[in-house]
């Protein structure tokens, strides 16, 4: 009887919700989680027409079109993919729960992640700061939908898991290259720049030996950026063929509800818009009042980080970021540079956020605790 009451007692469930490693929070995450896939699938039934369409073919015949047809990188992959579920009769809301349950356990190693680099808990008082980016609405949306988004933030999940253990060589890391090289190789290429950058950084070889391994990566580098120009449509390198194929995607989104005129913005705006916003005073529905208070949280956490970098500037020569931590900010600093010219949409906004923004908040609160950690041993010893 004592059992079946502890069930049912909410602090004991309060309790293991803030335990990553409890059934309560994997049974609880997969409900929320769920909650969202079921959202996703209804948003799309009712729009009538998105990717999630064309992944499942929906919208087209597959009766003349092979398996192998399918067969190449980028969107074409994930319709690869998902060919012999649709054969054998899946329907679309089935399609969600795949994705869904991709997303899932994306979501369970992102949180195994984060566990290792931050520990279980961040507290501020009695709460577990770190509820907030496991329950991340944002993040379980994209994560929920029938698409790209789930199988990317798998393989970010998983290649950030091995850059903090330095385990290279498991299965799980390989088909995570492979899955972001073949189905986002832009993403992959800013991916490979970062993580080169962040190498150079925090190698301890001798400088030379370091730019070896890292010119080692430069046949790879051409090979995306020539998948990137064939997906792109722009097909060959060209300065102003490059700018006038990105100004024509800018311009693409003017006809959509949550249009943003970047190319009217200075660079610093067009940076602040891209992931800062919609700020919750442009919200107009409960929707983008939920999106507002999440770009609000992403901006102060920036704001705390940037306080903590000011006031405790002089103690980071004390402080030894890792690969990982490199890799997260030049990632989301690169992102930037490079999406400010192609998107121009509160949703992509939105959407392109789950792949970088995750890793980020990480990488914000572990520089802030360190710092703050740093500050309590020198008073300590003084």
């Amino acid at each position: 009887m004592n059992k079946i009451a502890n069930i049912f007692d909410f602090s004991t469930f309060w309790v293991s919700l803030q335990q990553p490693d409890s059934k309560i929070f994997k049974m609880g995450l997969f409900l929320w989680h769920f909650v969202f896939v079921f959202i996703a699938w209804n948003d799309r039934v009712k729009i009538g027409i998105s990717d999630a369409h064309y992944y499942w073919a929906e919208n087209y015949s597959l009766a003349e079109k092979s398996w192998f047809s399918f067969f190449s990188y980028g969107t074409d992959f994930v319709v690869w993919l998902n060919y012999p579920f649709i054969k054998l009769g899946v329907p679309f809301l089935g399609g969600f729960i795949i994705y869904g349950l991709i997303g899932y356990f994306a979501l369970l190693n992102f949180i195994h992640w984060i566990t290792l680099v931050l520990g279980s808990s961040v507290k501020f008082g009695k709460y577990n700061l770190l509820l907030l980016l496991f329950f991340w609405p944002n993040l379980h949306y994209w994560t929920a939908v029938l698409g790209k988004e789930a199988l990317i933030f798998w393989s970010l999940s998983v290649l950030f898991l091995g850059f903090t253990t330095q385990q290279f060589k498991n299965l799980s890391f390989v088909l995570a290259v492979l899955l972001l090289l073949v189905i986002r190789p832009h993403v992959g290429l800013l991916l490979l720049a970062a993580g080169g950058l962040a190498y150079l950084i925090t190698s301890e070889m001798p400088f030379r030996r370091k730019l070896k391994k890292v010119f080692f990566l430069l046949p790879f580098a051409v090979v995306l950026f020539y998948m990137v120009l064939t997906l792109s449509k722009i097909r060959y390198l060209d300065w102003d063929r490059i700018v006038r194929f990105n100004r024509g995607s800018v311009l693409s989104f003017s006809d959509s509800g949550s249009y943003v005129p970047m190319e009217t913005y200075s660079w610093f705006y067009r940076l602040v818009s891209f992931y800062f916003r919609p700020f919750l005073c442009e919200a107009t529905s409960f929707r983008t009042v939920i999106v507002g208070l999440d770009n609000l949280i992403y901006l102060i956490l920036h704001g705390i980080a940037l306080v903590f970098l000011y006031r405790y500037f002089s103690k980071l020569k004390q402080l030894r970021m890792p690969f990982w931590w490199y890799t997260a900010v030049f990632f989301s600093l690169f992102c930037g540079m490079v999406f400010i010219f192609r998107y121009a949409n509160f949703g992509i906004f939105m959407r392109t956020k789950i792949m970088y923004a995750p890793f980020m908040v990480v990488a914000l609160l572990w520089l802030s605790l360190e710092l703050k950690n740093i500050t309590v041993l020198n008073k300590s010893k003084n």
